[in-house]
């Protein structure tokens, strides 16, 4: 099959993708399961974290608008048995019109006006963590500096802009966030298949909506050919400038896939001959290159009211919109599981809606993984990519799911817990005046749990086998919690010896530095007003007896 004059996102070779073997092809987005039996894809190929996430999104939605299965036993049969490459290319060619990334009609992500009186902007601009026009003027890119990135191919220049779509933040007055919000956080089920093992297929079809699924969030029913409410660049941009008559878009006047295609900026690439020019950014030649493009404000502004499927979501108070999550300073790690992969206990907070549906599809594979990423902003600012990937143990049956469920809620409420009374023992060591303790002592509560990340999964396995094999006690997992406790005083009476350690103290320091070690000790072992509320608001377990006076027996005088 001959390339089209125009740049076609189905038709081009254009995804890096990395085979089991080591070997880097790039492909067309039909080829994803191309020798899945052999020598499988088992990852994306670019060069930047934020692509690869982006990556995995693109193709999920993409299988979710030209190929989603009917209900999740069509799912299974794709899941058992992945369709040949030329099956996906049928499926895709279906909606091809839609991304054509040049070319006279609409193109891929970019406003159908060719907003030939906005003016030019480099195309590094177009990278989420590029340095604003600000951060250039008081020449303060320290850390991500200007002029890295000149020249993008095709490939690099769809890519960058599908990623600015998909995360855009907030970019200056009318300037539109991505419809999660500026640099939501993304969850995705990972998953080995049982006869190819780790493959990028187990990565992303594991994440396809069922058409029963997506029919679920329609707030009207739309027409399935009517392309402009999928794709917003087959039709003119709905503009949000409320002084020329601008509105919110909200779930009502869209196709539900429009969750995966948002284009909340208003973008035409320019593009040029290469003139042998390199791409900055991945190692492709192309004879047509992209240096700068075409911005305008007040493109869609998504209103609240959307649930994307691969989002977790939080509401302010019960009864309140829902609202994406996004990454924070801290990184992704189990102290977040609450709302990330399970409910939060106040109900607030709910896994995304893959994660909430894998356990109806995860026969014969509670053993998983799920993935966490997203951007770390400050408004206009990205302070870091986060992204994480951890083990998870899905239970199929409803009442087994719910105790594991209590266990992860209550056993991270006690890590939360535990946090407070070691940062304040540290404190309370060094400090003479602990309210005045200058500094972020958030550090303390980061070692904390990266120390007990693998500690926590094994505690999640002695509830899972609790659970499985314990069906005649009361509580399933509360002997699980009770040895968790333990398990963390360990962790953080070392932590506490390492950070406030007692070597050189005299005096005054060595009795402050005493009593901080004795009181965290006694909290620890659930003792005290601050022990009795971890062991019972916390864990709900039981705290000890307290040890009365009359009781301790006194030796012979």
């Amino acid at each position: 099959m001959s390339e089209p004059a125009v740049f076609n996102l189905i038709y081009a070779a254009w995804l890096p993708v990395r085979r089991r073997s080591g070997a880097v092809e790039h492909i067309q987005p039909w080829r994803v399961t191309d020798g899945i039996g052999e020598d499988p894809f088992v990852a994306f190929a670019w060069p930047r974290p934020d692509f690869n996430g982006a990556a995995h999104e693109f193709l999920i939605g993409l299988l979710s608008t030209a190929a989603a299965p009917r209900d999740d036993e069509e799912w299974e049969d794709w899941w058992s048995n992945p369709p040949e490459p030329n099956i996906l290319e049928e499926r895709f060619l279906t909606v091809a019109e839609a991304f054509d990334l040049d070319g006279p009609g609409p193109r891929f992500l970019q406003d159908l006006d060719p907003l030939e009186s906005a003016e030019d902007k480099e195309i590094a601009a177009l990278l989420i963590d590029a340095p604003g026009a600000q951060t250039l003027r008081h020449n303060a890119d320290l850390f991500v500096k200007r002029g890295g990135v000149l020249v993008l191919s095709r490939a690099a220049a769809a890519m960058a802009l599908f990623t600015l779509n998909a995360y855009a933040p907030s970019g200056g007055a009318g300037h539109r966030t991505s419809l999660r919000g500026g640099g939501p956080m993304t969850t995705l089920i990972v998953n080995d298949h049982e006869a190819y093992g780790a493959t990028l297929w187990g990565r992303i079809w594991p994440n396809i909506e069922s058409k029963r699924q997506i029919s679920r969030r329609a707030v009207e029913a739309k027409e399935p050919d009517d392309l402009g409410s999928i794709f917003p660049w087959f039709v003119p941009t709905r503009s949000s400038n409320s002084k020329e008559g601008g509105r919110l878009t909200t779930p009502s006047d869209v196709h539900p896939l429009q969750v995966y295609w948002g284009m909340p900026r208003r973008i035409r690439l320019l593009f040029e001959t290469a003139r042998s020019r390199p791409c900055s950014l991945i190692d492709s030649q192309d004879s047509v290159v992209v240096t700068s493009y075409r911005t305008r404000n007040y493109g869609i502004n998504y209103s609240e009211g959307f649930e994307h499927p691969l989002s977790p979501y939080y509401q302010q108070k019960v009864g309140t919109a829902k609202l994406p999550v996004h990454p924070r300073p801290g990184g992704i790690s189990y102290r977040l599981w609450p709302g990330l992969v399970v409910p939060s206990g106040d109900k607030l907070r709910d896994p995304a809606q893959v994660l909430r549906q894998w356990p109806e599809r995860a026969t014969r594979r509670e053993q998983t993984r799920f993935t966490a990423f997203g951007y770390d902003m400050d408004n206009m600012k990205a302070r870091a990519w986060i992204e994480s990937e951890m083990p998870f143990r899905f239970l199929t049956d409803a009442a087994s799911r719910e105790w594991l469920d209590q266990f992860i809620v209550r056993a991270t409420a006690g890590a939360d817990g535990v946090c407070r009374l070691l940062t304040g023992a540290v404190k309370s060591a060094l400090c003479s005046r602990p309210s005045d303790a200058k500094g972020d002592y958030g550090f303390i509560a980061e070692r904390f749990y990266r120390d007990t990340e693998g500690l926590f999964y094994a505690a999640m396995r002695d509830a899972v086998t609790s659970i499985q094999n314990n069906s005649d006690v009361d509580d399933l997992s509360i002997k699980a919690r009770e040895n968790w406790a333990p398990t963390m005083a360990r962790a953080a009476l070392r932590l506490f010896d390492e950070y406030a350690p007692a070597d050189g103290l005299e005096g005054r320091d060595m009795y402050r530095h005493v009593k901080a070690r004795f009181f965290l000790a006694l909290a620890l072992g659930g003792r005290g007003k601050s022990g009795r509320a971890l062991f019972e608001r916390d864990l709900g377990i039981a705290s000890p007896e307290p040890v009365r006076a009359g009781k301790i027996k006194r030796g012979n005088q």
